[in-house]
């Protein structure tokens, strides 16, 4: 536990440190780029701008607007990556059949499917449909790895033992493997985030969220550049929460 307690300040202050060289870097290119502040932003205005944002409901609709269709897709793709990632770590013939499909999804460009999924879902449930398919393949080869990875000696203990597969499956090997879900859940997390504000500045400005306030923003005034990254630096902010939050967990995990 003292251990755990250590590790745990110790990458609470490398994590202070990295923000504060963030925001300088962030400054140095603000200052090389131009001096307009309205062309590129440095971090003073930025924040100054997103607390602002902070104090309008408008924005905390957007938050959760954008939150809700992110963990729609997110935990769509959590229960179908883990069925087939059970499914193809226990049986080799379907990690094979999956294979092709599973290197279509990560081969197949983003945008593409952005504007393939507004023709067949509509403007409202494409971002949630595209999160799907980009982190379902992430997920599924966290899962398929983290079974494949068990010892053999287990494995063998179980058969031996007359274990069912979804007693095997579910309470033996789910649990030994969850170092390498919680990996994957964590990058697909981190993914999704970007994936969904992507597409909801690409779909347009017709449903609250923060791709479509950056959107609303850049079309009302395409010169002004402190409202797009006074949201995008909201958006920053949940993410490093989300980061931060993850790594106490996996940190656990580890420690037990």
């Amino acid at each position: 536990m003292k251990q755990l307690k250590r590790s745990t300040s110790d990458k609470n202050i490398v994590f202070i440190l990295g923000i504060a060289l963030l925001a300088a870097m962030w400054q140095v290119f603000s200052l090389y780029i131009g001096k307009q502040t309205m062309v590129f932003p440095g971090p003073v205005e930025s924040f100054r701008y997103a607390f602002m944002l902070l104090g309008r409901e408008y924005t905390w609709k957007c938050i959760f607007a954008t939150m809700y269709r992110m963990l729609k897709g997110f935990g769509i793709s959590l229960i179908l990556g883990l069925l087939f990632g059970i499914l193809s770590g226990n049986y080799p013939f379907f990690e094979q059949l999956f294979r092709p499909s599973i290197i279509a999804l990560r081969a197949i460009p983003t945008a593409s499917l952005v504007y393939l999924f507004i023709v067949l879902a509509g403007f409202k449930n494409a971002p949630v449909y595209l999160v799907v398919l980009i982190s379902f393949p992430i997920i599924y080869e966290g899962v398929l790895g983290g079974i494949r990875n068990i010892s053999a000696s287990i494995v063998n203990a179980m058969k031996v033992d007359g274990a069912s597969f979804f007693r095997s499956s579910f309470r033996i090997k789910l649990p030994l493997a969850m170092p390498y879900i919680i990996v994957a859940m964590t990058t697909s997390f981190s993914l999704c985030f970007k994936i969904e504000i992507m597409a909801e500045v690409i779909t347009g400005a017709s449903n609250a969220g923060l791709g479509s306030a950056i959107l609303g923003m850049r079309s009302s005034d395409p010169t002004n550049m402190v409202p797009i990254f006074g949201y995008s630096l909201i958006a920053v902010a949940l993410m490093l929460l989300i980061d931060y939050l993850t790594g106490i967990i996996q940190d656990k995990i580890k420690f037990n």
